[in-house]
């Protein structure tokens, strides 16, 4: 029985137009994919809370801009100490916030804006100022992707008193 070469080349063209759609839909992704920076905004002390009116926290305002044209949600929020390097595989992690749905819901960065976000640190957690050399904030997206700020520098977020 002699092969159908039309049938054939027809599933052949149709493999060949599926690949290029492929490539076509990956490359329009990632041009379009989220495109977030983290930066610290502003800083402070936060006195008092509810359930301890003597308790303070350091009050991080972080800033969450979105380049790309696809919103994208924050899972994660970590304080992290990066040893010496930057892209070192072991920083220690000082502490981290995750987001839960239904108890805190998370910040959704909408397409080609900004938000803002609170971060909260117990004021006694970074007693010594060799622990608060090379700190950076590690926030991972809901793309999976994990993105790391600048340092953070002793006069952006120290108080005098400290």
């Amino acid at each position: 029985m002699e092969p159908d070469w039309v049938a054939r080349g027809i599933a052949i063209a149709a493999a060949g137009a599926a690949a290029t759609n492929v490539i076509f839909t990956a490359l329009t992704y990632r041009r379009v994919r989220p495109k977030v920076k983290v930066s610290l905004f502003r800083a402070g002390v936060r006195t008092g809370t509810e359930r301890n009116p003597e308790a303070s926290d350091y009050m991080f305002i972080l800033r969450f801009r979105n380049a790309g044209t696809t919103p994208v949600k924050v899972e994660r929020i970590e304080l992290v100490a990066y040893p010496r390097w930057y892209k070192s595989k072991n920083p220690e992690l000082v502490k981290g916030k995750r987001f839960h749905a239904g108890h805190d819901e998370p910040p959704v960065v909408p397409a080609l804006d900004g938000v803002t976000h609170p971060f909260y640190l117990p004021t006694g957690r970074l007693t010594d100022p060799e622990e608060r050399k090379h700190l950076r904030f590690r926030v991972l997206l809901s793309n999976g992707e994990s993105i790391v700020s600048p340092k953070l520098e002793d006069d952006e977020w120290l108080l005098p008193d400290d």
